[in-house]
């Protein structure tokens, strides 16, 4: 069970799908980039992703490697 491991599934509202529609506009990110973009926006997380398309956004990102490298 999700809950019982520690993790926290965060979703959007229907409403802000506009959101991401606009996010995937203005970055050029497809839509599961878009969605990840908006969550880590509104809740203040960091992006920790292999993926390149986030180092166009403001909020950037950062590789698994960078958070393992640091003590």
């Amino acid at each position: 069970m999700v809950l019982e491991a520690g993790v926290t599934v965060i979703a959007l509202a229907a409403q802000e799908m506009e959101d991401i529609v606009q996010i995937a506009r203005r970055f050029g990110l497809d839509f599961d980039d878009a969605y990840q973009y908006a969550v880590a926006a509104r809740c203040g997380l960091t992006i920790v992703s292999f993926d390149s398309d986030f180092d166009h956004t403001e909020l950037g990102r950062k590789t698994p490697e960078d958070l393992l490298s640091k003590p």
